[in-house]
Formats: C-alpha cells, sequence, structure tokens
C-alpha cells in the first residue's frame, strides 16, 4: 500500500474513532441527564462535550440540593402538623377549656371517686392513688393496683393533695370526677398553675355516670370500654327511673340510713351523699344544715325514734349485728318488724362514701329490697353482672352469698 493511501486510511480510521468515542460519550451522559449525542455531534469536539458534561452535572446537583430543601421543608411541615395535633382542646364539664394531649397514657386522680372511676375504666393509665387500696379493694380491681404511690386528695375530710408529688410522677392530666363543688373552676385552675399539668373535671353524679363514661372515653381514647360501661350504666338508671314511676309518692317506704360505731350519725336528706336513697325511698332523716360529708349529721337516738322509720339500712360496721338485742334499737318498729339490714361493703360501700360508681349497683339492690314486687330477676344475678362489667370479676355463688348474708329480707 503506498505511503499517501496508508497515510488517508489512517486519518479516515481515527475521525471515525474520534466520532464512535464522542457518540459513547454522548450516550453516557444522556444516561445521566447529560446533552444527546446530537449535541455532542454537533460540537465536533471532545472539549465542548467534557464542557456540556460539566454543566449538566451542576444542573442536576442543584436539582437534587433543590429536591432535598424541598423534601426537608415538606417533612419539618409535616412534623410541624404531627405535633401540633399532639394536642386537642377539651371542654370538661366545669366549662373550662384545656389543652390536653391527644395521646393519654398517664394520669393523677384528685380523689376516691375519681379513683373508683378509674379503676373501672382504665386503672393501667394511672400514675398513684388518692389514697391506700384495702386487701377488699385489691381482690377485685387487682393487686397490682396497690402498689402505687398515694398522693392525697384535693376535696373530703383530708384536702392533703400532694401537688410536688403528682408533679414529680409526670401524669399527662389531673383528673377530678364527680360532684362539680361550688369552686370547681377556681381550684382546678389553681393546680393547674402550680403543676403545669392539665386539669379536667369529669361531673358524675347517680343519673349521668353514663355521659361521664362516654366523656371519659373521649379524652382519653378508650371509647370501647366507654361504650360498654355507658350502656350498662343508662340501662341500669333506666330500669330503677322506670320502677320507681309506679310507686306513688306516699307509698314509698320511709327510710333512715344510719351509720358510726353507735349508729347515731344519719345521711341527711338533700345529701349528696344519699342520692340512692333519696332516689328510691322517703328519706325520714330531715335536719338542719344537712353536711356533704361521707360521716353524715349526727343525731340522737331520741330523734330516731321519733323519725320511726319503716326501714333503717346501717352502713358496714355499725350497730346492724346488735340491734336485735339492744333495749332501745329493739323498740323501733324496723327492727321489730324485722325490716333492716346492712349496706354490703366490698369493694365499695354500695350506697355512698364515696358516692361513686358504686351506687350504680347500690340503686339495683336498694330499689329491689324495697319493692320486691316490682322485679322479676334474682338480686344475685344484679349483683354477679355489675362485678362482671364494672370490674371484670366473676364472683361465685358463695361469694356472692356473703355479699348479700345482711343485705336480704329475713326469712
Amino acid at each position: 500500500m503506498e505511503k499517501s493511501t496508508k497515510a488517508a486510511w489512517l486519518r479516515r480510521a481515527w475521525a471515525a474513532a474520534i466520532v464512535a468515542l464522542m457518540c459513547v460519550m454522548a450516550l453516557g451522559l444522556a444516561a445521566c441527564g447529560g446533552s444527546s449525542s446530537s449535541s455532542a455531534a454537533q460540537s465536533g469536539s471532545t472539549s465542548a462535550s467534557a464542557s456540556s458534561a460539566s454543566e449538566n452535572s451542576a444542573s442536576a446537583s442543584s436539582a437534587s440540593a433543590s429536591s432535598s430543601e424541598a423534601s426537608s421543608l415538606e417533612a419539618s411541615a409535616s412534623a410541624s402538623s404531627a405535633a401540633a395535633g399532639d394536642v386537642v382542646t377539651f371542654t370538661d364539664s366545669a366549662g373550662r377549656k384545656v389543652e390536653v394531649p391527644a395521646k393519654i397514657d398517664r394520669i393523677a386522680v384528685t380523689g376516691p371517686v375519681s379513683q373508683m372511676c378509674m379503676l373501672t375504666f382504665a386503672p393501667d393509665k394511672m400514675v398513684g392513688l388518692s389514697n391506700e387500696l384495702s386487701a377488699a379493694e385489691m381482690k377485685y380491681v387487682g393487686e397490682e393496683y396497690g402498689k402505687l404511690p398515694v398522693y392525697g386528695q384535693i376535696y373530703g375530710g383530708k384536702g392533703d393533695f400532694n401537688k410536688e408529688a403528682v408533679a414529680s410522677a409526670d401524669p399527662q392530666v389531673i383528673l377530678d370526677i364527680g360532684e362539680a363543688k361550688k369552686s370547681i373552676v377556681e381550684d382546678l385552675d389553681e393546680i393547674q398553675a402550680a403543676t403545669g399539668i392539665p386539669c379536667v373535671h369529669v361531673e358524675a353524679t347517680l343519673g349521668s355516670y353514663s355521659e361521664a363514661y362516654e366523656m371519659l372515653g373521649q379524652l382519653l381514647g378508650e371509647e370501647t370500654r366507654a361504650a360498654e360501661l355507658s350502656d350498662y350504666c343508662k340501662q341500669a338508671y333506666g330500669s330503677v327511673k322506670s320502677a320507681m314511676e309506679s310507686v306513688p309518692a306516699e307509698k314509698r317506704v320511709k327510710v333512715a340510713y344510719l351509720l358510726g360505731d353507735a349508729g347515731l350519725n344519719a345521711i341527711p336528706k338533700g345529701s349528696f351523699q344519699g342520692q340512692v336513697v333519696e332516689m328510691v325511698a322517703d328519706n325520714v332523716v330531715e335536719v338542719e344544715n344537712a353536711t356533704g360529708s361521707g360521716l353524715g349529721n349526727e343525731v340522737s337516738f331520741e330523734q330516731i325514734a321519733l323519725w320511726d322509720p319503716q326501714m333503717i339500712i346501717f352502713a358496714p360496721g355499725s350497730v346492724y349485728g346488735s340491734a336485735a338485742n339492744d333495749p332501745s334499737w329493739s323498740t323501733l318498729t324496723a327492727v321489730k318488724d324485722g325490716n333492716y339490714y346492712e349496706v354490703p361493703g366490698e369493694p365499695y360501700n354500695w350506697v355512698h362514701n364515696p358516692p361513686s360508681v358504686n351506687q350504680i349497683l347500690g340503686m339495683q339492690w336498694f330499689v329491689r329490697l324495697c319493692y320486691p314486687d316490682q322485679f322479676d330477676d334474682n338480686i344475685a344475678d344484679v349483683v354477679k353482672n355489675y362485678y362482671k362489667t364494672l370490674y371484670k370479676y366473676d364472683l361465685s355463688d358463695e361469694e356472692c352469698a356473703a355479699l348479700l348474708k345482711n343485705a336480704e329480707p329475713k326469712k
């Protein structure tokens, strides 16, 4: 081959190689977001291709950074939205608008009524107790809850609520359930300011436990359990109310509810503690300055004799066991007729002290005691259903009989 021919061939081969190389580079840049192969071909040199690759690389980096920044802003906005959703405004029974966590797992109770309600509803959320649990209480609600620390109560005889100890337990909410005291708004606002912990009041009376459990369900995110207890309380209250609608006022049994070591304390008419007696019977205990205390008003035996009620119910630990043989008590009509009873007291007094959800059972027992002809069911079945629903405890026949030993008509 002649040198000129060979040189021409080499030039053509070299040019072809350069073109091929440029095509490969263009395809690679296109795959990476670079310029197209046609742009590379139009540039006509490898330096132009390198410049194009550099510009496209910078553009890709800028786009990636912008995308990352946008994602970060979206994540921040999402986090802010979630954070905002962690706190909700809850309007309590006192009309107070309280900022509370959307998910509540830790609560402190303010007294025995709150404690009793929570032990039936969501005891695992409690960080402490208002008062120690007895062995009888732990039998039904669980021994593990008896190990919780005691912080005292806001209202009642003690008034020993330890705000510092409660704050150190780090509850998310301080919960007050029960009667709305006249100073409830000021009291809870003061505790909330002192502890920095949201305080919520849920009113609960004999006729409103259904609504109270519904409100607790909304507050604590326990709607299923709330519905179960609300339905039970609604049905129980409705059945007693319906029965009493057929009993004329003048036919109501005249009753005195007596307590204390000597039986000389009485729950007066108009007292918050006497809701069960007032709903079902005619409370004969009319006194001046009726107290709302669970200890009742002190009365004399002479006054009780003047009232001479048809029926007497004695609180646990009073004089039920000795009344029939006592020279004074045995002269009363109710004792002579054998129409006196002892209120069952496990895990709590069924009728009062504290006036909490225990009264839901108390009214069902008491109405059947006063007007047995109004019902065709068995009181033992009513009692067992209550313990199963409220405490998730299956009473045996023997346990039920022991509870009702002094609480049923004498045979």
